[in-house]
């Protein structure tokens, strides 16, 4: 991961235990994470979606940018250390280096998803019925703009 920038460093810190949960999902408290330290749990309806141990990782953004409630769980599984922007769409129009941090993170997710769906579609190509239509909507996920759903308002607009 690059560097976390000087603003990211600046904020203030919070430590979390084995089993802390730093965030519940379809909760809407509107924080946003760094790690620094220590390793979290991503899950999704109970659900284990991924681990995390990489310094600068960060987590809340999804509820932060679209004004949502949280879509995941996250869990401390070690002692866990991060920088927390507590007003962080203020935080993040005060510091285009940290906007520009954050896009990167938010573009490389997605590169891994596409080749993730892509690889999905080459294996479905194939199959017939009810399976082989999953081709077709993934085809038009990749190439669909989202609609403007309904949304609450961000923190600090």
């Amino acid at each position: 991961m690059d560097m976390l920038p000087a603003a990211i460093e600046a904020l203030p810190a919070r430590s979390f235990e084995p089993g802390d949960i730093l965030m519940c999902e379809g909760t809407a408290e509107s924080e946003l994470f760094f790690l620094t330290e220590g390793s979290i749990e991503v899950r999704k309806e109970a659900e284990v979606i991924t681990r995390i141990r990489e310094r600068g990782a960060m987590f809340g953004e999804m509820s932060v940018l679209l004004g949502c409630p949280h879509t995941a769980t996250v869990v401390a599984t070690t002692k866990v250390e991060c920088r927390v922007a507590s007003k962080p769409i203020e935080f993040l129009k005060a510091n285009p280096d940290v906007m520009f941090y954050v896009s990167r993170i938010l573009a490389r997710r997605l590169e891994s998803l596409n080749k993730y769906l892509v690889d999905v579609k080459h294996q479905l190509r194939e199959q017939e019925g009810h399976v082989g239509m999953i081709d077709g909507v993934l085809d038009a996920l990749m190439v669909r703009h989202p609609r403007q759903v309904k949304t609450r308002q961000p923190a600090g607009e």
